[in-house]
């Protein structure tokens, strides 16, 4: 049997509540959940108008993208940097790219977004 839940949510709320869905595999305080959601949100954004992925990428990691995690997360320039040192080491951040699986496959048509868990039952 199947249970479906429909949830309303914002596109930039979308990427953290992905990352608390997927906690058990990445284990990421909340601080870094909070911090990889808006630079996920800001990739979707970015995408949507820039076709070069070079580019794309520089973008992402300039200074103003970082400035504006940092105002709307009210963090310092050495938290967000000390977090993308620790990104780097869990390999989520490797030569300036998130890691392909911390990426939602999300179109900007998208009306939806599915997350499908399937629990094999295992006889105790």
């Amino acid at each position: 049997m199947n249970k479906i839940i429909n949830i309303n949510i914002l596109q930039k709320d979308l990427f953290k509540k992905w990352l608390q869905i997927t906690k058990p595999y990445h284990g990421l305080t909340k601080q870094q959940q909070d911090i990889l959601s808006l630079f996920l949100y800001y990739h979707f954004k970015l995408k949507q108008d820039i076709t070069n992925n070079k580019i794309l990428w520089k973008i992402l990691f300039d200074y103003d993208t970082k400035k504006e995690i940092k105002e709307e997360l009210n963090i310092t320039d050495q938290v967000l940097q000390n977090t993308l040192t620790q990104f780097r080491k869990k390999k989520i951040i490797i030569d300036n790219v998130i890691t392909p699986s911390f990426i939602p496959e999300l179109k900007k048509e998208d009306k939806q977004f599915k997350i499908i868990f399937n629990f094999n039952l295992i006889n105790e």
